[in-house]
């Protein structure tokens, strides 16, 4: 898995019908973030996948965390970068999707794009937010909302880690990708973009996902419990 060449997805005509950006951890490139195209691609999504590492290399794994510079200059380079798709490509769909801090990352860039701006959706895998944080402003750039994906069993990292030595956005306590996002904002429209908490549930043991940290980045997981939410555009 570590050698998948996740490359092979990210083609001129691939990104005529659309584009998945693909976001890493703290871990940066790596086995999760290719497991997660893998498993996008064994379910057929038609769209270009690009991984967007915006860490500084798994040797600055805490940095990566907690570099709050660092996270606003890449979510101000991922914003510009899907504003110019959505210019040079007019009405393609835009997915978003992260792991862990990544999954924070998701959140900050779609925070970032101009007013008017729109993407399909943002999945946050296993984010290292602090529950309290308020989505609103990033739900508000979707058209069909944000999907949590969040995992009792995550412990160690999203658990002790996080309280230790805090989540994205400074704050020392379990992250919402182990207990959920506390506020759960709504569009006005009933129809409107709406943030959907799925928590672990025994049924996905059977995708290899065992309710830690990465049992959400198993391609077999992604394939058959997020890249649905993908193709259903």
């Amino acid at each position: 898995m570590g050698t998948y060449n996740h490359r092979q997805w990210d083609t001129a005509e691939r990104r005529q019908t659309g584009l998945v950006i693909v976001l890493p951890g703290i871990d940066g490139l790596s086995w999760c973030t290719r497991s997660i195209v893998r498993g996008l691609a064994e379910a057929g999504v038609p769209y270009a996948m690009e991984i967007h590492d915006w860490t500084f290399g798994i040797l600055w794994a805490l940095r990566n965390l907690r570099d709050s510079r660092r996270h606003q200059a890449h979510a101000a380079i991922l914003a510009d970068k899907i504003t110019a798709y959505q210019v040079e490509h007019p009405g393609r769909p835009v997915y978003m999707m992260g792991h862990s801090a990544g999954g924070a990352m998701t959140v900050l860039t779609l925070e970032r794009l101009p007013h008017e701006s729109r993407i399909e959706a943002g999945i946050l895998l296993a984010p290292a937010l602090s529950p309290a944080y308020d989505v609103t402003t990033a739900l508000q750039h979707t058209t069909r909302g944000l999907w949590n994906f969040h995992a009792w069993g995550d412990l160690g990292f999203l658990g002790a880690l996080t309280t230790i030595f805090g989540t994205v956005d400074g704050k020392h306590v379990p992250a919402a990708g182990l207990v959920g996002f506390s506020k759960s904002p709504t569009s006005s429209a009933a129809d409107g973009p709406q943030l959907r908490q799925i928590p672990y549930q025994l049924a996905m043991a059977r995708q290899h996902n065992l309710a830690g940290h990465f049992g959400c980045v198993n391609h077999r997981f992604v394939r058959h419990w997020v890249a649905p939410i993908v193709m259903d555009s």
